[in-house]
């Protein structure tokens, strides 16, 4: 069973890897804001990790389709709706990077 969490885009080049970002399910929020809408919200206090989730999702377009899949539970297939701002704050003496982005699943 895997611990990650991976996003797969339509658009990119593949064999360079861009349409593929994958996570660590830990660094990973989802929050259902309406019906099939998702808040996800990437932390990390490793920067790298953010600059990773804000260089993949800034590069798609309102609308472009993608899927998610969980720890290998199942690919779920949605659409990209835009991106939160990142920050950071201090938490316990350690810097922590935040960024988020909002998905809408698709209704089969």
């Amino acid at each position: 069973m895997s611990d990650t969490v991976v996003f797969v885009k339509e658009s990119g080049n593949k064999n360079k890897g861009e349409n593929i970002f994958e996570i660590n399910q830990n660094r990973v929020r989802m929050k259902e804001k309406q019906k099939g809408t998702l808040s996800i919200t990437f932390e990390s206090p490793d920067k790298g990790d953010i600059e990773a989730a804000m260089a993949f999702f800034e590069s798609m377009t309102d609308m472009e389709p993608l899927t998610m899949n969980i720890a290998d539970t199942g690919e779920v297939k949605a659409y990209f709706k835009g991106t939160a701002p990142f920050s950071q704050t201090e938490e316990e003496g350690m810097t922590v990077y935040t960024y988020g982005v909002t998905i809408q699943e698709l209704q089969e």
